[in-house]
């Protein structure tokens, strides 16, 4: 049987594999799984894509509270754990954030209110450490969406990281201290569409070993 890391610590395999038969019916992942088979960490990252449509089928709380526990156990520089995190399901809610969400010269962001849920993703900087020269807490809140990006796959559920929203009209609509920044909206729901073909770079263009440059390992 393969294992999962994600799995091990929380879920059992029976749990994971009935969620995930009954949240997919899309093609790109009608396959056949046992109770003898669940997807890996590697599976998850290979097959995790955007999702941007979602089922109007709300998400038990069961398997929020596993995505937000999940972000609690991310790694932080210095383990300073900068994060906090605002789950929204209230209809009315959504609709508003909408607007918040809302780049100027982009096209509406609809998915922020047809997602059931949507994880506001916040960051206290004063709480952060370093990272060379970079601003610690956009690190490690990132490290946090990730674990809850592909933890929500591995239940069956889709995601989409938001980057394109109004930081202040954030704020004010779910009322965050002025001293936290909004680093992030994740939607959560069931797909009802196919993730977007990904085009990724091969390694050969990316990896150099022992200096910039050397593209074969010594």
């Amino acid at each position: 049987m393969r294992g999962s890391v994600l799995a091990s610590a929380c879920y059992t395999p029976y749990a994971l594999v009935s969620r995930y038969l009954r949240a997919h019916t899309l093609n790109y992942l009608e396959r056949v799984y046992t109770t003898d088979v669940i997807l890996s960490v590697f599976d998850v990252i290979q097959e995790r894509g955007s999702i941007r449509r979602y089922k109007d089928t709300r998400i038990p709380s069961s398997d929020i509270q596993k995505i937000l526990e999940a972000a609690r156990l991310a790694q932080s520089a210095a383990n300073r754990q900068p994060w906090q995190f605002i789950v929204v399901t209230d209809t009315a809610q959504l609709e508003n954030l909408v607007e918040a969400a809302h780049w100027p010269g982009r096209p509406p962001q609809s998915s922020v209110s047809t997602a059931p849920t949507v994880i506001i993703c916040l960051a206290d900087p004063e709480m952060s450490r370093k990272v060379g020269p970079f601003d610690g807490y956009l690190i490690d809140l990132a490290i946090a969406i990730e674990n809850m990006a592909l933890t929500a796959w591995e239940l069956g559920i889709g995601s989409c990281w938001i980057g394109a929203f109004q930081e202040d009209k954030v704020k004010t609509l779910l009322n965050v201290p002025g001293n936290l920044r909004v680093v992030s909206l994740l939607t959560l729901g069931y797909a009802d569409e196919q993730p977007r073909s990904r085009n990724r770079k091969p390694l050969n263009e990316i990896i150099h070993y022992q200096q910039y440059s050397h593209k074969t390992p010594s």
